[in-house]
């Protein structure tokens, strides 16, 4: 039996609404525990006024710290951040996010809704939601 993929559902329902949010400002090694402690890949960077500023990964801290030996008590997470962060609507679909997901090769997806964020969603939340089709 073939499984079908909902994709007319919007990213709004099924994204995570409790986004773990990190100021731009702190250490790398306070984000990589906070990773650890909420046992998530990734954390959204935000600026002093709580505005979005970037998206940090356990491979960004791998890639741009770990392995060239920079201290992470030292090196903030906006050094190391991905500022170009691709976000999508809250309205899009699932078909949309999946495409936009795919074409960036990135796995994590903040959803916006006005330029605010309120949510994000991932490859993972994805692949669960078809699962479930």
């Amino acid at each position: 039996m073939q499984k079908v993929f909902h994709t007319a559902s919007i990213i709004e329902q099924k994204m995570k609404k409790d986004v773990v949010k990190i100021r731009w400002n702190k250490s790398v090694r306070y984000a990589g525990q906070i990773l650890k402690a909420v046992d998530i890949g990734c954390i959204i960077v935000v600026d002093e006024k709580d505005n979005l500023a970037g998206i940090l990964t356990e491979r960004d801290i791998v890639q741009k710290v770990v392995a060239k030996g920079l201290d992470p008590d030292k090196t903030q997470v906006k050094d190391i951040m991905s500022r170009d962060v691709i976000t999508v609507d809250k309205q899009k679909s699932i078909e949309d996010a999946v495409r936009i997901m795919d074409q960036k090769k990135i796995k994590k997806l903040p959803v916006i809704d006005n330029g605010k964020l309120i949510g994000i969603v991932t490859m993972t939340d994805l692949l669960r939601e078809l699962e479930k089709s």
